[in-house]
Parts: C-alpha cells; structure tokens; sequence
C-alpha cells in the first residue's frame, strides 16, 4: 500500500493508482531534470501490427518469406530467432501490411516488458509496436540500451494497463523518456550492443560448422524422409517396442544409417544417471539445472534456481565439463555439454547425465544428439501419451557416427569458442545497459564515455579498458563479480569474430 500527493504537472491522463507509484514519479522525475526527451522525437514514427481482417493467421505462416515478429521473438530482450516464422511476401501485399528495414526496435504489446533489436525486413504481429529509428537522430543501439536498461523497462511497466491481461499502447511508446546524451557517447555505448550482434553471429556461425561435421549426405536424406501413416519395418529393425511412432518411415531411415556407420552409445560412456528432485529454494546457494536451463540448446544458468549447499545432493546429480545433459521428461530432443564454468551445478531428475572419459567425446556425443538427426532418433525412443520421456536403456543402445567421433576435437573447438562468444555477448549487452543507468545515476560522467570513443578511434583502447574493469554484475563500482573477468580475452574474442 502506499499514498502519494501527485502535482498537477505529473498528472498524465492516467488516474490509475499504480502508475503513479513513488518509485515511478522518482524515475520521472529524474530524467525530466537530465533533459530526456520522448522516444517519438528521436524516431521516424512509431506503429502498431494490424488488427482484424488484415491480421495473418497462424495457418498462413510458411518456411521462406519475411520475418514475422511475435513478442516471444523478443521476450528475452534479444532477438530469438528460434521461434521465428516468416510470411510470403505476396501475401503481405495482398493484405496491405508493411514490410520494415533497416534496424528498428520492437516492443510487446502483450504481456511483460521487452523491448529488442532487430535488422532486416520484418512485418509484425498484432501484439508488437515497432519505432523506426533513424541514424541520424538518435544511435539506434544505444535506444536499445535504454529501453532494455532498468529505467526503460520501469517505464514499459508503468505505462501497462491491466484489463484482461497487460497491455501497452503506441502513444505510451511514443511518450516513454529517453536520455539523450552526445552522439558519441551515445555510439560508445552503442557499440556494446553492436559488437555483442557481431558475437552472437560469429557464434551461430561456428554452430553451422559443427552442424555440418554432424551428418552426412546419407543421413541428411533420411532425415528428410517423408512420414507416411504405415511402414513395414525389417527384422533387424524389431525391438520389444510395439508403438507405431517407434517405427515411423523417418525414425526408421536415420536410425538404419546411424547404426549402419555408428557405435552404440553406451560403449562411448563412462557412467549415465539421472538427477534427484528438490523442491527448498534459496536465494543463495548451489545452481539448480531444470529443462528450463536448457531448452535453448545451451546452459544457461541465469535463469537457474538455487539450492542448500546443506542440501542432501548424490553424487550422481552434480556435473562437470564431461558431462552431457539430455532432457528426459518434457522437451526431448535436447541435448548439451556441461561447459568448465558450469561445472559444480546439479540437476534435476528430468534430466539424464551422460558422463564421458575425455571432454572431447562429450562435445562430438552432445553436437549429435541436438542434430536433426539426434532429435529424430530422441523422440523414436520416447514413450508416453500425456508427458513424453525416454528411459536410460534405450538411449545407451542409441548409434553415434563413427566419423563424428573422429572429429571431437574440432567439434570441441568450436562449441567452446561459441560458447565463449555467447557468454561475453551477453555481457557487453548487461555492460550497455548498466552504463546507462550509470549515466542516469550520475556515477560516470559521459564527457568520460565521450573520450574513450575519441581513444577508440585512434587505436587506444586503456580508457575503455579502465570503465570495463569497473563494471560489476551489480552495477558500475559495485559489489558484484567482474562482468568482464578476463578483458584481454574479450578482446581477443573481438578481434577473432572481425576478421571471421
């Protein structure tokens, strides 16, 4: 509860109680005297996906076209491609939609705050409102920054209006405040973003070249293999299994070429376990690994929940950088290698740890697995109606190519070097943001921004590396771990990913 006289000058149009919060009349009140201007006067415009008969149906999204942008796109805050779907060009101009380029901001109608960044053509959804930006006006990066920073998501949160569920308007967009600092600290800081894009891409890159050092011609066709409501099975290929999906066209085709060039899993294994439940999270403790962590094909242990260590933990359940993770109830087909940092988390009993002799072979096993081919074979031997899992047995008895194996070593490489970029991706993207609020906060002046990007320019790097080196998780100067442990090895890491 809380009460709060409201001046005449603040009052917005709005008599809902929340959206004149104490914490948010503080926030506006500050950017007010930091001279922060509305989003609209730095923009090109500001709109809305259409509604109603224009709209696109689900049933109309197809595999080649125009990026079609849905809040789940960007609900992380950057742009996920994974769930991303297109519409045929012809089909937007038959219905009158537009078609954006360039590189704009998307925020959610619908639903939490996100804000995220996206290049290229685009047509949006109902539930998205995108600002044009323009270069010239305002570094679009750098909008990104403060929209995603702690002060622009307070501000999308303010603006939300609760009917049925959460909703935000283009004029509440078109109002939000934004600071509006020299252009070159605004490119200093934009720059961050920008070059954890050009990480994230050179990361993608490198999974490409593990995807390709996965397959084969013979297995790609079986993957590929049209599944038909009958199929006649081989003697060879009879299990105990009776199910129907066990011997589908597709399943049956990759698991024949696998096993035919392949070892069985279980020979390349040093132990297999499954996790254990604990249900008493803390705040402080020991990373908790569910499907959550590793739906995204990677662990990500941001969004883990913690643990005791006085928690009763088997062994079984703790993990490595040996170790394979592969999800057994829920979403199967998921597969990852434990990276070195992540070592000492435990897992859940949703999912299986594949324990390995050498890292190496727990790179080329995991790469497999997460394969077109390693999902198909995944979910030939999954069981159950309501909730879909797979037992230990049957996917020790699973067939790894030989000529994966063989390449361990590069595979090994290259996940690790991605692994890499991802990680310090996402740190030059929380350092834009943090630098932001620094900026809101007065604890760095930006005529300091301004002459480290002067520095920059001439091939100095020291005053860049001096406010990286006092970024913390928590903010500027703060109490918190390094954001960026090891700065020499960012920079090596940018360098690799520019001459990619």
């Amino acid at each position: 509860m809380f009460a709060v006289k409201v001046i005449s000058k603040l009052l917005d149009g709005r008599l809902d109680a929340g959206f004149y919060r104490p914490d948010f009349l503080e926030l506006i009140i500050r950017l007010n005297q930091l001279g922060a201007v509305p989003l609209i006067t730095l923009v090109d415009g500001i709109a809305c996906g259409p509604f109603g008969g224009n709209a696109i149906a689900d049933e109309l999204y197809a595999e080649e076209g125009v990026a079609f942008i849905r809040p789940v796109n960007i609900s992380s805050l950057v742009f996920d491609e994974s769930s991303l779907v297109r519409v045929p060009r012809s089909l937007l101009f038959s219905n009158k939609l537009k078609i954006y380029d360039g590189k704009n901001l998307y925020f959610g109608r619908v639903g939490d705050p996100c804000v995220a960044l996206i290049r290229g053509e685009t047509s949006i959804s109902p539930n998205i409102i995108i600002a044009i930006t323009n270069q010239d006006t305002a570094d679009p990066y750098f909008l990104y920054a403060f929209c995603s920073s702690e002060f622009g998501l307070k501000q999308l949160l303010r603006q939300l209006k609760t009917v049925a569920q959460p909703t935000t308007s283009t004029e509440a967009i078109k109002g939000l405040l934004v600071l509006k600092p020299a252009i070159k600290a605004q490119t200093y800081i934009g720059d961050k973003v920008r070059q954890a894009e050009q990480l994230r891409a050179w990361a993608k890159k490198h999974a490409k070249e593990v995807d390709s050092l996965v397959t084969n011609e013979l297995i790609t066709a079986a993957c590929r293999t049209e599944n038909k409501k009958y199929n006649r099975p081989q003697i060879d290929d009879l299990t105990n299994r009776l199910d129907p999906k066990y011997y589908g066209n597709r399943a049956v085709a990759v698991f024949r070429q696998a096993k035919a060039i392949g070892i069985l899993l279980a020979s390349l294994v040093s132990s297999i376990a499954n996790g254990f439940e604990e249900r008493m999270f803390v705040d402080q403790g020991i990373d908790y690994i569910t499907v959550t962590e590793v739906t995204s094909g990677r662990l990500d242990l941001s969004t883990a929940p913690r643990i005791s260590a006085a928690a009763d933990i088997p062994g079984k359940a703790r993990i490595h950088d040996r170790c394979v993770l592969v999800v057994r109830t829920g979403s199967i087909g998921t597969a990852v290698k434990v990276d070195v940092r992540d070592r000492g988390a435990v897992i859940s009993s949703h999912l299986i740890r594949l324990e390995f002799s050498d890292e190496a072979t727990a790179a080329a096993v995991a790469a497999f697995l997460k394969s077109d081919a390693g999902k198909i074979l995944q979910h030939k031997i999954s069981y159950g109606a309501v909730q879909p899992q797979i037992g230990q047995d049957e996917l020790m008895a699973l067939p790894i190519p030989k000529f994966v194996i063989e390449a361990k070593d590069t595979i090994l490489e290259l996940i690790t070097t991605a692994e890499s970029a991802i990680r310090m991706s996402k740190s030059l993207t929380t350092s834009a943001k943090l630098l932001v609020e620094a900026l809101i906060e007065c604890q760095i002046d930006e005529s300091i921004l301004i002459s480290a990007q002067d520095q920059l320019q001439v091939g100095d790097d020291s005053l860049d590396r001096s406010i990286l080196a006092r970024l913390k998780t928590d903010g500027l100067d703060g109490k918190g771990q390094p954001l960026f442990p090891d700065i020499d090895h960012l920079y090596a890491l940018l360098t690799q990913a520019a001459q990619a």
